[in-house]
């Protein structure tokens, strides 16, 4: 019955029968690439890079580091190669002076193959500075919420500070600060959009 069938067809299917697999996802895997500036696209280096595994279909959380972190070149060029295992997702994400991978932006990898002109891009920090001045005109304010981060801001005054938080750079943001149990000034949100390079701060001035 099979006797029409081409060689290579009556190959797949004795190897789909025997359960072995042509799309195999474990295994010797290369990876070579280049760490570069998420907003430049610019080659950064020195850096180093480390593979990072999940289990498939897993949150991002979920990812534990495989092995230990190497070594680029001074141009950020990077080459090596690592056993993967089946049923595993695996990302590759660099640190270095010029910030980090986050795992979401983190390239994936082909697990039992060769992963070739790999771009890893590195996010550089960057900060909001929230100047509080005690300064006319005055509020009797009980409190100034400032949100805007991964946390909100409470800051109960009289006080007269400077507080950073880390923000993401390049792209636009907003800075929201508001005023509470004020019997003067009416406790409406401020909005403050802004964009700010990497490794730079951007200020803003309350006053209460």
């Amino acid at each position: 019955m099979l006797t029409n069938v081409k060689p290579y067809v009556l190959g797949l299917l004795c190897c789909l029968i025997s359960g072995c697999s042509l799309f195999e996802e474990s295994g010797q895997t290369t990876v070579e690439g280049t760490v570069i500036d998420s907003a430049t696209g610019q080659a950064v280096g020195p850096a180093q890079v480390a593979v990072f595994a999940s289990r498939q279909s897993s949150f991002y959380s979920n990812f534990t580091q495989v092995g230990d972190w190497r070594d680029t070149d001074g141009q950020g060029h990077f080459s090596f190669s690592f056993d993967a295992q089946s049923n595993r997702d695996y990302i590759v994400r660099a640190s270095s002076n010029r910030g980090e991978t986050d795992y979401v932006s983190a390239p994936k990898l082909k697990g039992g193959r060769k992963n070739k002109n790999v771009r890893v891009p590195v996010v550089a920090p960057a900060w909001v500075a929230v100047q509080l001045q005690d300064a006319p005109p005055r509020s009797d304010a009980v409190n100034i919420y400032v949100w805007g981060f991964a946390q909100t801001v409470t800051i109960r005054p009289p006080l007269d500070t400077v507080l950073y938080r880390p923000v993401p750079a390049g792209d636009l943001n907003v800075v929201v600060w508001q005023l509470n149990g004020s019997r003067t000034v009416p406790n409406t949100e401020t909005r403050i959009p802004y964009n700010v390079a990497g490794m730079d701060t951007f200020r803003i001035a309350i006053r209460y």
